[in-house]
């Protein structure tokens, strides 16, 4: 994992599932440490003080869709060390 990684996921999946990333994404915030994780990749994100938060929703030709962007600046930094890390915060 490096530290301008990129992490990328598409799948189908029943509300139920969608409703559980959901609630493990908001557990993430609550502890400023996201991990998300799949088989070839990992990378892991440290939410900042301040976010901007961004949603956009929309509906056409019987597609319904929902956007939801979140971004914040780096200020924390995480260094690894195989399966160990140690964060530093200022």
């Amino acid at each position: 994992m490096s530290a301008e990684g990129k992490f990328e996921f598409d799948s189908v999946q029943d509300p139920a599932s969608i409703q559980e990333f959901l609630l493990a994404l908001t557990e993430g915030f609550a502890k400023g440490r996201i991990v998300m994780r799949s088989d070839a990749e990992e990378i892991i994100l440290l939410p900042g003080a301040l976010m901007g938060f961004s949603v956009k929703a929309k509906r056409k030709a019987g597609e319904s869709k929902i956007n939801i962007k979140i971004v914040w600046k780096d200020t924390r930094k995480e260094i690894s060390a195989g399966d160990r890390s140690i964060r530093i915060a200022s």
